[in-house]
């Protein structure tokens, strides 16, 4: 009795990837057209310098990463002076900024040499961190879990270790180059403060 000869299977490959592996990056406009395109909060990452000085810029790339543990990132430029310190200190604070508080942001993405001299500020409950008070409608107080490199940025992970929110005002929104406001509801606080 004689078998079937079987059919070769051909080798797979895998249509997903294939592409991929030769895509060139896009260029710079596209980028930013595309990113502009999503709208987000508006953020100042604070720590304290080697001196115990407040130090801070604006950041719209922040977002959740994990619940349990409870972990977060910002995305900062890897040249920037305030990376070196939340690296030196091992914390950092994410202030996320309410309505009306564009100037608070315009402040804190300049070049200005203190930008805590026309900002005022309170310690965090938990490791001192500079927390903008009168200007955000939540803030977290991290410690550094982890810091990636990638690109010309440093995505900075941390350990949410005390922060509160509140609803009294809406938050502050970056769309294609431009802040708008969210609306509002009841004050709600969200984790221990002190």
């Amino acid at each position: 009795m004689s078998h079937p000869t079987p059919t070769p299977t051909p080798t797979p490959t895998d249509h997903r990837t294939a592409p991929a592996a030769t895509a060139r990056p896009v260029d710079t406009e596209t980028f930013r057209a595309v990113m502009g395109a999503l709208p987000t909060g508006v953020t100042v990452v604070t720590t304290l310098d080697s001196q115990g000085g407040p130090c801070g810029f604006t950041c719209s790339a922040a977002c959740s990463v994990s619940q349990e543990p409870p972990l977060l990132l910002v995305c900062v430029n890897s040249r920037s002076k305030v990376l070196r310190e939340i690296l030196g200190t091992g914390a950092l604070a994410v202030n996320v900024l309410r309505d009306s508080r564009e100037w608070v942001s315009s402040h804190f993405a300049s070049r200005a040499e203190d930008r805590f001299a026309e900002v005022a500020w309170e310690p965090t409950g938990t490791l001192g961190l500079p927390w903008l008070a009168d200007h955000t409608v939540a803030y977290a107080e991290c410690r550094l879990h982890s810091a990636i490199t990638a690109g010309d940025h440093t995505v900075v992970i941390g350990t949410i270790v005390g922060g509160a929110a509140r609803q009294s005002h809406g938050p502050l929104m970056y769309w294609r180059r431009e802040y708008a406001g969210w609306p509002t509801g009841p004050d709600l606080t969200l984790a221990t403060e002190g």
